[in-house]
């Protein structure tokens, strides 16, 4: 994909979105109620033909959420595909020099700390990227370019996530906040590496949007990320997570965010 074919949908659309979300597993009846500009097929735009994922339909739309311009992507790319963190990353790297200023990023995640329930909501505040600890950044160029040295720190815009908090509470939702782990999947983890996760930090752990967020930030974003609490994956339980559990709760849980999001965008695109 060009930045010329986003540019071109966006132009279709007649609007300028501030605000780019991204929509993750089982979580598209977050924006039923999107008014519908232009949409165009992602696999068609960049290129990628990978299988596709259940509960995600890997779309781009552009129109209007609670009556604020907005870029939607139903659906994202994945490590566990077989792309690289540059290929899952390109539809964030694709919206430099667009007027997207904000980043929304959802996703499914299991809770690692015993306290979190199946359908809490939390803000991520940082991250362990595992496999960009092992050489898999979206921000490595091809050979012989010149490499880009991004920093992390506040990755995740703390006013962004005050805002949020001010949003849910308007809708009588609640967050939690917490540090999310990315692995590459499409395996589970096992009970060692849940407790391994949980000692080094984390809250919940998934298979996706970080590579996104370190784009984000390539570029200028300011990033704000959710977390449906899909599934426990605390060590010393028994539950075996599965792929129709996480689309499941992450349904359950889209009509709660789907509310904090319509509190929540207008106070970061509304015209």
């Amino acid at each position: 994909m060009t930045h010329a074919d986003l540019h071109a949908l966006l132009a279709a659309s007649g609007l300028a979105p501030r605000v780019a979300l991204v929509i993750g597993s089982g979580l598209a009846p977050v924006v039923a109620e999107l008014d519908v500009a232009a949409r165009a097929g992602m696999d068609e735009l960049f290129g990628l033909r990978v299988p596709g994922v259940a509960g995600h339909a890997r779309e781009v739309v552009v129109g209007r959420f609670a009556g604020v311009p907005i870029l939607v992507y139903l659906g994202r790319y994945h490590l566990y595909q077989g792309l690289t963190a540059a290929e899952v990353a390109a539809p964030i790297r694709a919206l430099e020099g667009t007027p997207v200023r904000y980043l929304v990023l959802t996703n499914a995640a299991g809770g690692l700390d015993p306290a979190f329930a199946v359908g809490d909501l939390m803000l991520i505040r940082d991250h362990l990227y595992l496999p960009g600890l092992a050489g898999q950044s979206p921000l490595i160029p091809p050979r012989g370019a010149e490499v880009d040295f991004i920093p992390m720190r506040d990755a995740y815009a703390p006013e962004l996530r005050e805002l949020a908090h001010s949003a849910a509470r308007a809708v009588g939702v609640s967050f939690r906040e917490g540090v999310y782990a990315m692995v590459a999947g499409p395996s589970y983890e096992t009970a060692a590496e849940l407790r391994f996760l949980r000692a080094i930090g984390a809250d919940a752990v998934g298979m996706s949007t970080v590579p996104e967020v370190v784009m984000a930030r390539a570029i200028a974003l300011d990033v704000l990320a959710i977390s449906t609490i899909t599934n426990r994956a605390v060590a010393d339980e028994p539950a075996t997570p599965s792929h129709e559990e996480v689309v499941r709760e992450g349904a359950r849980a889209a009509e709660r965010l789907s509310a904090v999001l319509g509190a929540l965008l207008p106070r970061l695109g509304g015209e």
